[in-house]
């Protein structure tokens, strides 16, 4: 389907949801008119208990043939919030244990179904009736499966974090409450395994062997274009994401699903939160700014706000830094969030979000290290998001998704300035048709339009590219113990006047009753980076070839997991015809082509336990990876300088109850990443030092009047060490300067009130 074609149908698609989420409104308003308690929403609440009164945590808690679900807590409870009507069925899951479905009446009050209402596998508290208040909640036991093992899972290359699965090995409040994730999302999967640790150099996530570029983030469906803060040399910069509004995070490292494209590496798909269950309002404050979020529950809609100002100007004065800002870095971030459920249990997302940002840091000059050049940089970074599901029957579900992002940076280096202007305009839509537990079909497609221009000096350079496809993607179980994900997906390169088909495949074997080994497979294309496009040249797609098998042992509160990887490239981007050089602003280019090729193979572990020791949970990853590759103005194959082949990430996190303390410490270890060395006879054999890091972060939990408080503080690099990233070299190789990270030892603190209680799964 052609692009303008593909994009008419989608804004007319969406035109018409968009009316009949206002015809639905319109609805419910005549209904409060005539019926006051039309308009109101149902609270069912209830514990989820074995067959011998334990509790079950984290089990599964919706409405059949709905988007109302939800997760109880550690201890078994849970809420769900609805505004069906009528005669339903609640369904209930956990790992382990057979699934349970509980007729209930959802009307004046909700009640469960019949006249007796002791129900096979639920015990409610009085007859007939589910309390709507957690006080009095109804008691439903669940029977354990023969197998002791739900049916088995797709999870080959992937690691996911959602509240909502039963077999998510880690949850998304797990990703930002470990003490190396300085509280920003996309830096927390540096302690995931496949991922390398940069040591703050850097910015961008590195998997199993690949650039930043590699890797693709997606949120609510839509490719986010600028998901970092603008680049400063040699600082890593924090993902622009708000972790408050994540409600989970699939993670893939390889195999990934036929939805997605443009990523020879990684994707990360986050899904944002859903309606909330009651209005909120909360405060921070911390050394570096302030910020105030809320939401406002208005029946069936809800709109959420946040905005947060930054300063590290004080926090820079107080921690001693390796880099000089002469214009310390501030930030101000605003943004919104409607979300609205319709009568047939849909659910309407639109997101806006603004940022603008200002830094100047003297950053060494290239061509002599003894002198530095001013590098400032002001950004302005606008992003709007909308999304809609829908179920069309009991078998059929919608989704659209459309989003458009415009970023622009005004650069000073030295005395020179010049900008960067890029934005993108997107849809997708796709349906999925589930006509049983044991089959899931998905069929779609999207398009997208984005345009990328730079003034440097006298060149004006800019491109504009619309990249289509069309993906479908099976999911089947024949068996219990069996499951099969075949998937296809096209693109089309209008730029570059090509397309592309690729099939992708997993599966997976159930080995006993807690373990599966799983198996993935498939081709992956991605156009040129930018910088080729900006200059003229027009390469062709660059391909990458995945092969994935995995472990996973699941039982109870313990997880192990191993997988192995071999990735191949070919097709690579390459120069050929002039000197390698490792700066990354070269104009330079030579002869561009896509004669370049590489490998990355390896494997990685992870093990997590939060049932040996009381009130500990942790996990440790490891990762190994032997990668070379022959890309760019390489003039051999080698490991590229991002690379570090072992990775070792301890995490521990500790809380009291008694003391209302939560804790949490974190070892992080990668070995030395290759640099270049003008002198060296080998090209990038020299290794820099290996890389130690241990933090602490501490969080007191107490009440102050009506508010909630949480007083936190967070120690990096708790001993000082001295890590050195690598070397760089004045251009005649004479001269060396160590590469460093940000900052030694930093403590950052500060102190966030809530109106709403927190809850220690939240921490």
């Amino acid at each position: 389907m052609r692009p303008a074609i593909f994009l008419r149908f989608w804004f007319v698609l969406q035109t018409i949801l968009i009316i009949g989420i206002k015809s639905a409104s319109a609805q419910g308003e005549t209904r409060t008119s005539q019926s006051p308690r039309a308009a109101q929403t149902d609270t069912l609440t209830g514990k989820i208990l074995t067959d011998r009164g334990t509790p079950i945590p984290y089990a599964s808690v919706s409405l059949k043939n709905s988007t109302d679900a939800t997760t109880a807590d550690s201890s078994g409870v849970f809420t769900l919030t609805t505004n069906t009507r009528g005669s339903q069925t609640l369904l209930i899951s956990a790992i382990g244990f057979k699934e349970t479905e509980v007729p209930v009446t959802i009307g004046s009050s909700p009640s469960l179904s019949g006249r007796t209402p002791s129900l096979p596998g639920s015990t409610p508290s009085a007859p007939g009736s589910l309390p709507s208040a957690p006080a009095n909640p109804v008691v439903i036991k669940l029977k354990p499966t023969a197998s002791q093992l739900n049916p088995v899972v797709i999870t080959a290359g992937i690691m996911e974090a959602t509240d909502d699965r039963v077999l998510t090995i880690v949850k998304p409040v797990d990703v930002m409450s470990n003490a190396s994730s300085t509280g920003d999302l996309v830096g927390a999967f540096q302690n995931f395994p496949g991922v390398q640790r940069n040591g703050g150099d850097q910015t961008g996530l590195f998997v199993r062997g690949g650039d930043a570029s590699e890797t693709m983030m997606i949120l609510d469906g839509t490719t986010v274009q600028n998901p970092f803060y603008s680049s400063v040399p040699g600082v890593g910069q924090r993902s622009r994401f708000n972790s408050f509004q994540i409600k989970g995070m699939s993670f893939s490292t390889g195999g990934y699903s036929a939805r997605y494209g443009q990523a020879l590496s990684s994707v990360l798909d986050l899904q944002s939160t859903d309606l909330p269950e009651k209005s909120t309002l909360s405060i921070g404050a911390n050394i570096a700014g302030l910020m105030i979020a809320g939401g406002q529950r208005i029946g069936n809609n809800a709109l959420e706000y946040s905005g947060s100002y930054s300063n590290f100007g004080p926090y820079y004065d107080l921690a001693k830094t390796n880099f000089h800002f002469y214009e310390k870095p501030q930030a101000k971030d605003l943004s919104t969030r409607w979300i609205a459920r319709t009568h047939a249990g849909g659910l309407f997302k639109l997101a806006v979000h603004y940022n603008h940002s200002t830094s100047g840091t003297d950053v060494i000059d290239p061509d002599d290290l003894d002198t530095t050049i001013a590098f400032g940089v002001h950004n302005d970074n606008l992003a709007v998001n909308t999304s809609f599901k829908t179920p069309l029957s009991n078998s059929l579900k919608l989704f659209t998704a459309a989003g458009f992002s415009t970023n622009k940076d005004d650069i000073g280096w030295g005395d020179t300035v010049f900008n960067r202007n890029d934005n993108r305009l997107q849809a997708r839509t796709e349906l999925t048709w589930h006509p049983g537990a044991s089959l899931r079909v998905t069929a779609g497609g999207e398009v997208q339009h984005y345009r990328y221009a730079q003034q440097f000096d006298p060149a004006n350079n800019k491109f504009t590219e619309t990249l289509s496809a069309a993906y479908v993607e099976g999911e089947y179980r024949p068996m219990p113990r069996f499951a099969i994900k075949p998937g296809f997906r096209t693109e089309y390169s209008a730029i570059l006047q090509k397309g592309n088909a690729v099939p992708r495949f997993a599966l997976a074997v159930k080995t006993g009753p807690y373990s599966q080994i799983g198996v993935a497979t498939g081709m992956f294309y991605q156009t040129a980076g930018t910088q080729y496009l900006l200059l003229g040249y027009r390469p062709n797609f660059q391909k990458a070839v995945h092969y994935l098998v995995n472990y996973e042992w699941i039982e109870a509160s313990r997880s192990f997991r191993i997988e192995g990887y071999y990735k191949s490239y070919s097709q690579l981007v390459r120069e050929n015809g002039v000197p390698y050089t490792p700066n990354p602003y070269r104009y330079d280019l030579g002869n561009v082509d896509n004669t370049g090729s590489g490998y990355a193979r390896g494997f990685d572990i992870f093990w997590r336990d939060k049932a040996s020791i009381r009130n500990i949970d942790y996990w440790v990853t490891y990762s190994y990876v032997d990668t070379k590759r022959l890309y760019q103005n390489y003039p051999r194959s080698a490991t590229p300088d991002f690379v570090s082949t072992n990775n070792l990430n301890v995490i521990v996190k500790y809380y009291s109850d008694r003391n209302h303390i939560f804790a949490s410490a974190a070892y992080n270890y990668a070995s030395g990443r290759p640099y270049y060395d003008p002198n060296a006879k080998s090209f990038l054999t020299q290794r820099a030092p290996d890389y130690q890091n241990f933090s602490v972060k501490v969080s007191y939990l107490t009440s102050i009047k009506k508010m909630f408080a949480a007083f936190y503080m967070n120690v990096d690099d708790v001993t000082g060490r001295r890590n050195i990233l690598g070397y760089r070299y004045s251009t005649d190789g004479q001269t060396r300067s160590p590469i460093l990270p940000p900052q030694y030892m930093s403590i950052f603190f500060g102190v966030y009130l809530s109106l709403s209680q927190f809850k220690k799964d939240e921490l």
